[in-house]
């Protein structure tokens, strides 16, 4: 893992692999559905995209646990994140500006986190009024499959 952390270890491995005419995988075109091969320009941008979903998306489990859905409340994250993941590949570059500066204040791993402290009005904002709609129908949907599964299996024969 550490020639992810080392552009310069990583561009060696890609120019072996070149050189050789061999597979590797130091490019990773075998790992990913993207024919481009990958450079540590690439594998920056990369790292940086997952960190932003990581936190991204823990932030908004945090905020579905805090509504209480009960066994709605895998259902409403996976619908979520699901909306959740299409919006931040089409950022506006407002919104994308506000999502790189919350990965670069992440990695200066600080206590004070100015930027992190907004994400949760951010990601209110991201979706809409009909996402969030839909969001609450799919955990709605959920909990009433429980009540019916229950019911119906609990039925003398």
């Amino acid at each position: 893992m550490d020639v992810l952390h080392d552009p310069s270890i990583f561009a060696e491995l890609i120019q072996i692999e070149a050189e050789h005419e061999g597979d590797i995988g130091a490019g990773f075109p075998a790992y990913t559905h993207d024919p481009k091969p990958v450079t540590p320009e690439r594998v920056i941008t990369m790292r940086r995209q997952v960190r932003l979903q990581s936190i991204v998306l823990s932030e908004l489990a945090e905020m579905i646990e805090h509504i209480n859905l009960g066994v709605g409340r895998e259902a409403a994250i996976v619908e979520s994140r699901r909306r959740i993941r299409q919006r931040l590949g089409n950022l506006t570059q407002e919104q994308q500006a506000y999502f790189d500066a919350l990965v670069d204040e992440d990695q200066l791993q600080t206590e004070d986190k100015p930027v992190r402290a907004e994400l949760k009005s951010v990601l209110r904002g991201l979706l809409s009024q009909a996402d969030w709609d839909d969001i609450g129908r799919v955990a709605t949907e959920s909990i009433q499959a429980q009540w019916t599964e229950y019911f119906q299996s609990s039925q003398p024969a």
